[in-house]
């Protein structure tokens, strides 16, 4: 019976130990930190009036780029005690993404007044989208041009703690991702607000779509970590020396790293004899050396 308990307690010890190890392979990954940045989006935008009064049509969808005098409305106007209406073509004044979208605010958000700009809060700025069939007057905006080859600048704020260290004097791009959709930013002035940066970022590499909107929400990459990462309760320290439990020959056996960095509960991991796709233990909080761990 003894004999027995033995043989069932060490099995069970060796099925707790497999189990619990968890081993897996090691992989070149990466892993990143990220903040939610809400702002409001500075462009330069050509906004066209109603030539006449009368019935709005457009021409043209949304997101299209037209270019220079290209027809982008129709005003039907309405005949007079029976007289026949007339129609009003508008053209554009310049190259760029056709836009129905007006908030008022086209003239003032723009990149070359954000050295003298009181901004508004988000909460204050209220859209409007110009309608095919509404009826407009005479000298009333219709709809706007924006020019996406020029610079494009977002206002808003980001806690210190999220950026790099020295980020304000160095600024370096940082991935971001509006809607699924990929751009990278970079501060343009930021001011000093406690525990906070705020100011303008550049944008680049934006999806067209982006600039319809005068308040956006990013999510930006602030920290990143590439290499070979592996858990961070997968290191385990020997005389001060991190090192992790490689799998050899279904055994535990301790090898010795460097240390490259730590993000978001990972650690990059470098050796001699550390290469993708070979097995370690990931989780040896019961695992020693020799140790059988599959």
């Amino acid at each position: 019976m003894t004999a027995l308990l033995c043989c069932a307690f060490f099995l069970a010890r060796q099925f707790i130990i497999v189990f619990i190890s968890d081993v897996q392979s090691l992989t070149s990954k990466e892993v990143g930190e990220t903040v939610s940045l809400d702002g409001i989006l500075l462009k330069d935008e050509n906004v066209a009036r109603a030539p006449a009064g009368g019935l709005l049509r457009f021409t043209n969808p949304d997101g299209r780029r037209l270019e220079v005098g290209a027809k982008a409305a129709d005003i039907e106007t309405a005949g007079e005690q029976g007289a026949d209406g007339q129609t009003f073509a508008v053209y554009t004044s310049s190259a760029g993404i056709f836009c129905s979208h007006l908030d008022g605010l086209e003239s003032t958000l723009t990149p070359a007044n954000r050295d003298v700009l009181d901004l508004p809060g988000l909460e204050k700025i209220a859209g409007r989208s110009m309608a095919a069939g509404t009826r407009v007057e005479k000298g009333q905006p219709i709809f706007k041009i924006i020019d996406n080859l020029s610079p494009v600048f977002i206002y808003g704020s980001i806690a210190k703690t999220s950026l790099p260290a020295g980020y304000a004097d160095k600024p370096v791009w940082l991935q971001a991702a509006w809607n699924n959709l990929t751009l990278r930013i970079k501060s343009s002035s930021l001011v000093d607000k406690g525990d906070r940066w705020e100011g303008y970022f550049l944008l680049s590499g934006y999806p067209e779509a982006i600039v319809h909107n005068r308040k956006v929400s990013l999510t930006v990459t602030t920290k990143q970590l590439k290499g070979l990462l592996v858990p961070s309760r997968a290191v385990v320290y020997r005389a001060g020396q991190p090192g992790i439990y490689m799998v050899v020959k279904k055994k535990a056996q301790w090898e010795p790293v460097d240390i490259k960095g730590e993000l978001a509960g990972w650690v990059a991991i470098a050796g001699d004899e550390l290469v993708e796709g070979a097995r370690y233990v990931s989780n040896p909080v019961l695992v020693r050396e020799g140790w059988f761990v599959e």
